[in-house]
């Protein structure tokens, strides 16, 4: 068998903006996690640190405002640390109810950050500071916009708890649509005009062209996640099937040396539909869809050349202990 873990290269030709606060917005995230106790301990900063998730936003968001793009670091930041501690890598006594109680209790702190008394639980008290903030910079249809999309990732992330209790390996149907929800991507993307200070209008935002490039943006960076973080995903120490080219190995019989192959022409088929897409969108857009649509493109590159900048894929032993 070749080397399980040689990476394929993949295509993505969109171009880079500059990035002037990325390095800027990595610090305030690492504070802001700290703070909440998200992280603890030095080690626990330093592999925070590593993981660079706010030097991530931070080139999401290259020509935002900063103290949103902190706000849209930050919650970036959350996500990834209740993905790693509740969904992905749940402890056996921790699955299934508790998790379930958990999703409950942090939906009311998004629809009502006010009600006391606060939370005092890292997940929640963090959150209620997020969505307080949040109400700052965004409109109302804006912020129901964020939760909207993390309430379809609290339920997606319930589902990916399912299988792992069951055991079931998912169809690749099954796997994409899981993942297009599970991946944050839906989340972030909602932050996209809050980040550089402008709304793009409910019709634009729920009709079915803005819908189709988020969906189409979300498969290109989860695809890319897939293949660029197949290291991390390949030493798990248990059977789950957690990535792309571990559903596509299960599917065809084969090896996962193929079905990383495979993943990656998935990957590039996935950039060249959005592209074409993202194109299509352009020729009728106003200057506020257009700019929405840049930074859609802003994500897919920060999140292809992230791969360069992280640690958080050498293995899944060397991964950050969240709270």
């Amino acid at each position: 068998m070749s080397d399980p873990l040689h990476v394929p290269e993949l295509h993505c030709p969109i171009p880079r903006p500059a990035r002037p606060h990325a390095d800027v917005v990595e610090k305030e995230v690492v504070a802001w996690m700290t703070r909440f106790g998200l992280v603890r301990g030095a080690a626990g900063r330093e592999r925070l640190a590593g993981i660079r998730i706010g030097w991530l936003t931070g080139a999401a968001h290259a020509d935002g405002l900063l103290e949103p793009t902190v706000l849209a670091a930050q919650l970036t930041a959350w996500l990834t640390a209740f993905d790693d501690r509740y969904a992905d890598s749940v402890a056996p006594e921790e699955r299934g109810l508790p998790t379930a109680r958990l999703v409950l209790r942090l939906r009311a702190v998004m629809e009502e950050p006010d009600l006391l008394p606060a939370p005092t639980d890292p997940y929640g008290a963090s959150l209620r500071d997020l969505f307080l903030r949040l109400r700052g910079w965004a409109g109302p249809e804006q912020v129901m916009r964020v939760s909207t999309s993390m309430t379809e990732y609290f339920m997606s992330a319930l589902c990916q708890v399912a299988y792992s209790l069951t055991g079931h390996t998912p169809t690749f149907e099954e796997y994409v649509r899981l993942r297009r929800y599970t991946g944050i991507c839906h989340i972030v993307f909602t932050l996209v005009d809050v980040a550089r200070g402008f709304e793009l209008p409910g019709a634009q935002w729920a009709g079915p062209a803005v819908r189709a490039l988020n969906t189409a943006a979300a498969d290109v960076i989860d695809h890319a996640n897939d293949v660029l973080g197949s290291r991390k995903e390949h030493t798990h120490d248990d059977d789950l099937v957690r990535s792309l080219p571990l559903v596509l190995a299960h599917q065809h019989n084969c090896s996962y040396a193929e079905g990383l192959r495979r993943a990656a022409d998935i990957h590039d088929e996935a950039v060249r539909s959005f592209m074409a897409l993202a194109e299509q969108v352009r020729r009728d857009a106003g200057p506020l869809l257009a700019r929405y649509v840049s930074g859609l493109e802003a994500w897919i590159t920060a999140h292809f050349d992230w791969y360069g900048v992280t640690d958080r894929y050498r293995s899944h032993a060397e991964q950050v202990r969240w709270a």
